[in-house]
């Protein structure tokens, strides 16, 4: 009796199996990449939200600074209502810096490309931002038949997901 593993059967009709796992691999790549694509405009979205709190806090402090001492109102509670919102917009500016939210929220998103491509080098794998999406880049040291694959595979994957959103608005 021979103890060896047995040899793998294959038929000549099924597909090989470094094909399957290519695949497998490169719809996990693309999959990836969507999830950084995702997370980058998600992050970009709450800096442009926070970064626009930011200027309206600015604009009323320069606004309630002006009413209150360069050109105060002679009414006494027009003075006292200018004077107690420079407090409260002061008060604001201040809790939104010392909270760190400044640096959570604009400055996290603002690093978010050089922070994953930090952590990707070690995969060989860079994300590149090109305008509104990303897409993953190998390193020249990937083999090219490896880079090709992938980048056909994805081009595919778009047309599909594409497709998908056709038909989804036209049966909507």
């Amino acid at each position: 009796m021979n103890d060896s593993l047995p040899e793998k059967v294959t038929s000549p009709n099924s597909p090989d199996p470094s094909t399957k796992y290519d695949q497998v691999t490169y719809r996990d790549l693309v999959i990836f990449e969507e999830r950084l694509r995702g997370n980058m405009i998600r992050l970009r979205k709450r800096k442009r939200k926070f970064e626009a709190l930011l200027c309206c806090l600015l604009a009323l402090l320069g606004y309630f600074f002006y009413a209150v001492f360069v050109d105060p109102s002679k009414t006494f509670t027009n003075h006292l209502m200018n004077t107690m919102a420079l407090l409260v917009v002061a008060g604001s500016l201040v809790f939104f810096y010392r909270s760190g939210m400044y640096s959570e929220k604009i400055m996290y998103a603002a690093q978010f490309v050089p922070h994953c491509n930090r952590a990707l080098s070690s995969f060989n794998l860079q994300f590149n931002r090109r305008g509104e999406s990303g897409e993953l880049n190998f390193y020249p040291m990937i083999p090219k038949q490896l880079q090709d694959g992938f980048d056909r595979y994805r081009k595919q994957y778009l047309a599909r997901k594409k497709a998908r959103q056709q038909s989804n608005k036209k049966a909507a």
